[in-house]
């Protein structure tokens, strides 16, 4: 279709509803029904025309492929929680801390096992290492920023063996179908890690304000720790904010900073609710007998196979390895070695004696808790197909790449990004609804496919790191119990020095990196 400024009318939906409700699912659900009812104006026509849209994305075999494999790493990190290799490892880890410098170096450290998930790496090392820094004296502040610079920004550099890699080889494979880009989406995924300054650059300044920067070591906000606190669990007060963190990044539910963080301290003071109900993976996982093996080995497993079958995936006689590598379809390799790894998660718990009951509650309490990232990237796919067919890209490709600077489209991408995902604190919104935009542009000619992804994701992986509603700056502050905007203002001094200059980095990278690199 010859595009107008009507295939706009989409996004132009999308984005208001998101930010003024921080609901991304609304937003995108709201303006897929305005695209299909743009294509087929009549009542009924235009809701059977939604419905195709949505049954035709999830028939696609790809498609169907990340979705189950969202669902299934969902039940991996469920599995490790109910087997007690969270809690292994984390007393395991404690044991070994013995300074200030040590315990930062043991946080930085744990990221090569907790590097899954921003959330799971969250829940999974502040309880702990925030108890070695009480007895150091170690302002909390600085200890929630050294685990929060190593939780977004590094998972979004990582490659494989993330619920991150999936969700953005999807919007990828998507983002191309829709700008007839000819490069696997894994590849572009991979081309596009380099150009993800702001996680790079993040990285970078954490390592430093880590172990370079002198601090005073007495806490102003944390009281001497009581007998309770001592002996409660380190997950108490954070139980509350993990069961909603995936609908929280994904923007599937609202929830105000200050109320998210102060509701679930109030009911951990005060002693539950009858109407609070528990997370029962949190129960299980306080109640299992704590082996670091159940989580080291899996995870070993998982790494090891994916590794294997990506290589299985791209051989062929007289290739080499690196071409193998290169011409895999990695996307199909991973699901394959997360299938085999939740097999024999099941096969090993259940030598070692766990009871079967608690193995099926963390499979499936842990699928669904990916439920809200499947459906957002369900609604995405719909949107960029009924915006694809009302000619989004070859509007994009004729008007603004003529209109606006080359050089200029990639750090004013980057900043809008930023400030979108400040406002919504989704990163994965924030990739969702930029990246068909991203891929326009750069399949008119603007800049290279990896630049412009690397920029977006640059973008959201900043309002992860940095927002007061993001899922990660609610369940740090509540582990840490320091107040959110205080901790997301503490954030945002390094972060949004950090994005100016990234943003700089940007502008250089378009004038010099050739189109089509």
């Amino acid at each position: 279709m010859h595009g107008s400024v009507l295939s706009l009318i989409p996004f132009l939906v999308v984005i208001p509803i998101a930010l003024l409700t921080k609901q991304v699912i609304l937003g995108l659900a709201l303006g897929l029904f305005t695209g299909a009812y743009m294509m087929h104006p009549q009542p009924v026509a235009g809701l059977s025309s939604a419905l195709t849209y949505l049954g035709n994305e999830m028939a696609v075999p790809g498609n169907v492929s990340l979705m189950l494999f969202l669902y299934l790493f969902g039940s991996f990190v469920g599995l490790l929680r109910v087997s007690g290799g969270v809690q292994g490892f984390a007393n395991w880890m404690e044991q070994r801390i013995r300074s200030p410098r040590g315990a930062f170096a043991f946080t930085w450290l744990s990221s090569l096992f907790t590097f899954m998930a921003p959330d799971f790496r969250i829940m999974t090392i502040a309880p702990i290492v925030s108890r070695a820094f009480q007895r150091f004296g170690v302002r909390p502040e600085r200890v929630a920023f050294a685990i929060d610079v190593t939780s977004t920004p590094l998972c979004a550099l990582v490659p494989l063996g993330t619920a991150f890699v999936a969700y953005m080889v999807g919007l990828m494979h998507t983002s191309s179908d829709h700008a007839a880009a000819t490069a696997s989406p894994y590849r572009l995924f991979l081309l596009s890690i380099p150009f993800n300054l702001f996680a790079w650059a993040m990285l970078a300044v954490g390592f430093g304000l880590t172990f370079f920067r002198h601090s005073r070591t007495k806490m102003h906000t944390n009281r001497p720790p009581t007998d309770a606190v001592r002996n409660a669990s380190p997950w108490a007060g954070a139980a509350v904010s993990r069961r909603a963190a995936f609908a929280v990044e994904t923007g599937a539910i609202g929830m105000p900073a200050d109320a998210a963080v102060q509701r679930p301290l109030r009911r951990t003071k005060a002693h539950a609710p009858e109407e609070s109900v528990p997370d029962p993976v949190e129960v299980l996982a306080e109640r299992a007998r704590p082996s670091q093996l159940n989580l080291i080995l899996p995870l070993a497993l998982l790494l090891g196979a994916t590794v294997v079958f990506t290589y299985l995936s791209g051989r062929a006689p007289g290739v080499s390895v690196l071409t193998a590598f290169a011409k895999a379809n990695a996307a199909r390799a991973m699901l394959e070695a997360l299938v085999i790894t939740v097999v024999a998660m099941f096969v090993l718990y259940t030598v070692r004696r766990l009871p079967l009951q608690r193995l099926m509650i963390g499979f499936l309490q842990g699928g669904n808790e990916m439920m809200p990232v499947i459906v957002l990237l369900v609604l995405i796919w719909a949107v960029s197909a009924v915006a694809a067919d009302l000619g989004f890209s070859a509007f994009c490709q004729r008007e603004i790449v003529r209109y606006v600077p080359a050089h200029l489209i990639v750090p004013a991408l980057f900043l809008f990004g930023c400030a979108i995902s400040y406002v919504l604190g989704s990163s994965f919104g924030t990739w969702g609804m930029l990246m068909p935009l991203a891929f326009s542009l750069a399949a008119g000619g603007a800049e290279s496919l990896p630049l412009v992804a690397g920029a977006v994701f640059a973008s959201g992986t900043f309002g992860g790191f940095a927002s007061p509603l993001s899922d990660n700056t609610i369940a740090m502050a509540t582990v840490m119990k320091l107040p959110v905007m205080q901790y997301a203002n503490y954030k945002l001094k390094s972060a949004a020095v950090t994005a100016v200059v990234c943003a700089f980095g940007y502008w250089v990278v378009a004038a010099c990196l050739p189109v089509g690199h």
